[in-house]
């Protein structure tokens, strides 16, 4: 608003009620032309969903990252659901073998899906408290 004041000089002297109303009035217009102009970009709801979507499935055209990992227990049901899913949430196509002493869990998927996917095997999921449960039943 003072810089405007500076530019209109003369006639903020002599009527400095009316300048400061018309600056006023140019900045809510602009301020209303701004919000106007971001409320017709703005996505819709399945747009941004798809974009989500999109984002998440990476193009595998040239190949398709797959991982194994090996889990001495999974017979832990939480542990079994949270991984599967999270498979199916990152849109990664795999299998679950389970057997006594060594299951497998192999998933394939575009990178940013298996580091989504390593970050939740390696970090997020607490094995030496399943062992601990199965071990109290």
């Amino acid at each position: 608003m003072a810089n405007l004041m500076r530019v209109l000089g003369t006639e903020a002297v002599q009527d400095p009620t009316k300048v400061e109303a018309h600056v006023r009035a140019q900045m809510a217009k602009r301020q209303r032309q701004h919000e106007e102009a971001n409320a017709a970009r703005k996505l819709t709801t399945e747009q941004r969903r798809d974009k989500k979507i999109g984002k998440l499935k990476e193009d595998t055209s040239q190949g398709v990252n797959v991982s194994v990992y090996r889990i001495r227990d999974l017979s832990d049901p939480a542990i079994k659901f949270k991984v599967e899913k999270n498979a199916s949430q990152l849109y990664m196509t795999g299998l679950t073998i389970i057997y006594k002493d060594c299951n497998l869990v192999v998933v394939e998927g575009g990178p940013k899906q298996q580091r989504k996917f390593r970050r939740l095997m390696m970090h997020r999921i607490k094995w030496a408290e399943s062992r601990t449960r199965n071990k109290d039943k």
